[in-house]
């Protein structure tokens, strides 16, 4: 049997044949890699993890009502932060936050630069869901400190864009029921003086609401000596009634809007995500340590100078066998 077939026997007798060569190559190997281990930079992942809440909760309606919700935000509603986090709006905001263009020397007022800059952030960052529905983001960079403080600003400044999302539309919602009152108010005012300007008229100060079910006057004291006293009668319940309904829509609208204000109020705000490990700065570098590195890079070594030995050895055999 040939030593250089490709079985055990054959590559022991080919380790043992060039000892000398393979162990030499997988010394350099090993050099080579705790060379490349102490000259490339390191870089360090910090990992911050958290959760989202469910948005609906912010809602005036969930507010002042008690409805079966979870607590947990919904899968959407996960995969819709994991968007927002990595959209470039979040992604820019953090890096000017952070100035990460001068960190990173990057000109910015250079386009490429700027594209370089956000091309190495997307890489740099990654946000994940677990099966928990929990989410983890991370940010690697070569100095720990600044990945820590990077993660931990890409979860606040996604929370306040996310939050803004759905602040927005409420907002919206204040801002047009806001501006319907001021005309209700304008209205209630201009009805006011015009039930003023009739009672004076026609000296009829009783009340008459027909809008009030069950507010009415049995009787009138008027003057019967004004003219057309039938005629403001009529005027003053008609004007009344329409102004009664405005008032009483108008105390439905100042609801509405001390139910919107609660759920738009800053201090009361709810929060939408809850940090439950915030990223601080990691100790180890990313990636196989020195140590390892080193064995790593000799076992390779050592593999593929076996290999390149016994198929060397193999074609030498081949050439002696066919001349013979």
């Amino acid at each position: 049997m040939s030593s250089t077939e490709f079985n055990l026997p054959g590559l022991y007798i080919t380790i043992l044949k060039h000892k000398r060569v393979i162990f030499l190559l997988a010394f350099l190997s090993a050099v080579a890699g705790a060379v490349f281990y102490l000259v490339y930079p390191k870089h360090y992942e910090a990992k911050t993890e958290f959760v989202l809440r469910n948005p609906i909760y912010g809602d005036r309606n969930n507010i002042y009502n008690t409805k079966q919700l979870d607590y947990f935000a919904a899968e959407d509603d996960v995969n819709r932060l994991i968007f927002m986090a990595q959209s470039e709006l979040v992604q820019m905001q953090v890096i000017r936050n952070m100035n990460l263009a001068g960190c990173y020397q990057v000109d910015t007022t250079n386009p490429k630069g700027m594209f370089g800059l956000k091309k190495m952030f997307y890489k740099n960052m990654n946000i994940i869901r677990t099966e928990y529905q929990d989410l983890v983001l991370t940010y690697t960079d070569n100095d720990p400190t600044r990945a820590a403080n990077v993660a931990n600003e890409c979860v606040r400044v996604a929370e306040i864009e996310y939050n803004n999302f759905f602040d927005v539309m409420r907002k919206k919602e204040f801002d047009a029921i806001k501006q319907k009152t001021a005309e209700e108010d304008s209205a209630i005012s201009a009805l006011t003086d015009t039930l003023y300007q009739l009672r004076e008229q026609y000296q009829i100060y009783d009340l008459m609401s027909p809008a009030r079910h069950n507010i009415m006057s049995a009787s009138l004291s008027v003057n019967k000596g004004i003219k057309g006293i039938g005629m403001g009668i009529e005027k003053i319940q008609n004007v009344e009634a329409i102004k009664d309904e405005i008032v009483s829509d108008r105390a439905n609208k100042t609801t509405l809007l001390n139910e919107y204000s609660t759920a738009l109020n800053g201090e009361s705000r709810f929060p939408l995500v809850q940090v439950i490990t915030p990223a601080t700065p990691p100790v180890n570098p990313k990636g196989l340590g020195g140590l390892l590195t080193v064995i790593t890079c000799g076992a390779l070594g050592f593999f593929f100078s076996t290999i390149i030995m016994l198929v060397a050895d193999n074609m030498k055999d081949a050439q002696t066998n066919s001349s013979i």
